[in-house]
């Protein structure tokens, strides 16, 4: 259901780097990064990238599985 820190961490990093990533009040190029939402699917990044694939944890636009995660 969940995966490891290292791998939740490197899909946040990912996430950082996205035209989508968003701050909790859905503003482009956050600088508080807290409760930070795709800007695609709307969710709460940090929440699904601790998920597996089969539980959701997924790249609405596929960036986590060009990396293998």
């Amino acid at each position: 259901m969940f995966v490891d820190k290292k791998i939740k961490d490197a899909r946040i990093s990912i996430c950082k780097k996205c035209d989508f990533y968003r701050n909790f009040l859905m503003l482009r190029k956050p600088i508080i990064t807290t409760g930070s939402r795709c800007g695609k699917c709307s969710c709460f990044i940090d929440a699904k990238a601790k998920l597996s694939t089969e539980w959701f944890g997924k790249c609405p636009i596929g960036k986590w599985e060009e990396k293998g995660l």
